[in-house]
């Protein structure tokens, strides 16, 4: 029987991810560059999203390995929602201290500059907000299924 290195590598990640032994795992991905990109359930996952459940959201994208355009895609989704709840803190936090949107300062400055303004308006327009790309709702699907492939 011929196993390939990557597919052992891949269960000890699972193993070590059901006993809930997280810095072991996080070691492994790092030195092996393999990562398992699962959530605990697919299903829940997306409905998380689709429903706007963000913490959930983001605690089961953190653990999966999934792509940086993606997840600056997510975390934008995420800012501009929060912002249309006004809840500025949360979104501003998000905005400055996370990887996905340094990456996407540096890489995309245009696209942060507009989330750095959003943050700062005193009044909110909602056709304006998603940028043309459809409704939260839509938005929310899109992102889902996306991010659902990556899982």
């Amino acid at each position: 029987m011929d196993i390939e290195s990557a597919t052992v590598v891949r269960l000890v990640e699972q193993f070590l991810k059901e006993h809930n032994l997280q810095k072991t795992l996080e070691t492994l991905q790092k030195e092996t560059g393999i990562s398992i990109n699962t959530v605990d359930n697919v299903d829940t996952f997306k409905s998380d999203i689709i429903k706007g459940k963000w913490e959930a959201v983001l605690a089961s994208v953190e653990q999966a390995g999934i792509a940086q355009g993606k997840l600056v895609d997510l975390y934008e989704h995420i800012i501009i929602e929060l912002v249309e709840l006004r809840d500025m803190g949360p979104a501003r936090a998000l905005l400055r201290q996370t990887e996905p949107m340094e990456i996407m300062r540096t890489s995309q400055p245009d696209r942060y500059l507009k989330l750095e303004q959003l943050l700062s308006r005193t009044s909110l327009d909602l056709n304006d907000t998603f940028g043309g790309k459809g409704t939260k709702e839509s938005r929310r699907l899109e992102i889902a299924n996306s991010l659902v492939s990556e899982v």
